[in-house]
């Protein structure tokens, strides 16, 4: 049974996905700033990111298995287009930001010895946190400066480029090839059920598992009474899951998370937004990525420099605020104009020589 997202479900996700980043912002601001501490557990912050990467296994999935005639080059352009447009600005406005900070307040930074040559290539080539640099003792490279959440970019652009060598590129009986797919399986493979996140790799597959639930299981046989009281249930049981084991990141609690993922996709396929809701949620959602990518580096800022003159509630709106501001603007350039332009020069020229693989 073929599965298409309607206008409706497309604008939950789009708001999935914008709630998510201000979640992330939010919860890193109120410890950073040590206000509203009632708040301060669960970490809404690790909540959104085992959100993101439920979102990211649904989404690639989906919009892989409904291309025809699509190729590992063409899936490797989509990728580093929407990951590179954004990330290398990013990184660039890290470096600024954290010298600035490191001028300013030579004291209080304290991320030098992340902020170096070094880190910065490697965090270019996704290297953050490689499992196979633990063998090397003394040598590892984590996230660059400030940027504390560039660590889980990393797993998620080998989960990309394992998924699509599974899926797009295994057809190649070519040693060379599959000394590659090697290479792109170790951090998912790392990361299954350990590694930062406690199994990120696992949760992106559980979205990956609501696209093919949705394609193959007719829930509309259900009565609407049955599935509100599935999600209800669980809601009930994630909430008494993260009370119990006080992890963000467990299994279970993940599972019920997709469950109620999953749910909500199908309840909004026969719902509409109105229009203003629709263009605020995507506009939100339009710099959600480069907001996830540089809030911390703001925070981190704006605590060095005022915390002692300025009053940690007003920081702690003032930082959320010009948090926002800065992240549109910088994703009006890349995220909205650049990763379209990048993505059609490299689909037109190819670089056959380079990305010859399908």
């Amino acid at each position: 049974m073929a599965f298409k997202l309607s206008p409706g479900s497309s604008i939950l996700l789009d708001l999935i996905r914008g709630v998510s980043s201000q979640a992330v912002l939010v919860g890193h601001a109120m410890i950073i700033f040590d206000v509203f501490e009632y708040f301060h557990y669960p970490k809404i912050q690790n909540i959104a990111v085992l959100i993101f990467f439920l979102l990211s296994g649904f989404l690639i999935t989906y919009s892989t298995f409904r291309k025809d005639n699509y190729s590992f080059r063409d899936y490797f352009i989509d990728r580093f287009s929407r990951i590179y447009t954004a990330f290398v600005p990013a990184i660039i406005f890290v470096l600024l930001c954290d010298s600035l900070n490191n001028y300013l307040n030579p004291d209080l930074y304290a991320y030098t010895s992340a902020f170096d040559i070094t880190t910065l290539f490697g965090n270019l080539l996704m290297l953050q946190d490689f499992p196979v640099f633990e063998i090397f003792e003394g040598f590892n490279v984590t996230s660059f400066g400030s940027a504390r959440p560039f660590w889980t970019l990393a797993i998620e652009w080998w989960i990309y480029m394992f998924f699509g060598y599974i899926f797009l590129a295994s057809k190649n009986n070519n040693a060379f090839l599959w000394l590659i797919l090697i290479k792109c399986s170790i951090v998912p493979l790392f990361n299954f059920i350990g590694g930062r996140g406690n199994g990120l790799t696992l949760y992106w597959i559980f979205g990956a598992a609501v696209y093919f639930s949705l394609k193959s299981w007719n829930i509309s046989k259900h009565s609407k009474k049955n599935i509100i009281s599935i999600a209800a249930f669980l809601v009930i049981v994630a909430l008494l899951r993260l009370y119990v084991v006080k992890e963000e990141y467990d299994p279970i609690f993940a599972l019920c998370i997709t469950g109620i993922f999953g749910i909500s996709i199908y309840a909004f396929q026969n719902r509409n937004f109105t229009k203003l809701a629709g263009q605020i949620i995507k506009l939100n959602a339009d710099y959600s990525f480069t907001l996830y990518l540089i809030h911390y580096s703001i925070l981190i800022f704006l605590f060095n420099t005022f915390n002692q003159t300025v009053n940690s509630y007003v920081l702690f709106f003032g930082a959320v605020v010009l948090s926002n501001l800065l992240s549109f603007m910088m994703a009006y350039y890349t995220e909205l104009k650049w990763t379209r332009k990048i993505k059609v020069l490299l689909k037109n020229k190819s670089y056959r020589s380079i990305l010859a693989f399908r």
